[in-house]
């Protein structure tokens, strides 16, 4: 049961996903003016590092092409369990999220 009253839980889930992507997007462009503008590097109670890391990734599609009976040995099988939302149009229809959500903007 939602927190929300009178909110079913699916409907509930997809405000929450639109919140977190609509907060990342802030996130990034709050990143990009910290990286492109030092002077706005320190606030009233926090204060903006720039810190670059330098690390060494393998290609794993690489690799598999190249050795793939080598890169099988150390495959192993996993589960991993998602919650995907489906839009529900007015007739009872399963309309795909990204369809639904473009149908909403377009509405606004």
């Amino acid at each position: 049961m939602s927190d929300r009253p009178n909110i079913p839980v699916p409907d509930e889930l997809n405000a929450v996903r639109l919140e977190i992507k609509r907060l990342e997007d802030r996130e990034g462009e709050l990143k990009r003016l910290i990286l492109t503008n030092p002077d706005l590097r320190e606030g009233k109670d926090w204060v903006a590092e720039i810190r670059v890391v330098h690390r060494t990734r393998t290609d794993l599609k690489e690799m598999r092409a190249v050795y793939p009976d080598l890169v099988a040995e150390f495959e192993f099988p996993t589960e991993i369990t998602s919650v995907v939302l489906v839009g529900l149009s007015e007739d009872g229809e399963l309309i795909p999220a990204r369809k639904m959500r473009a149908a909403a903007k377009g509405d606004a």
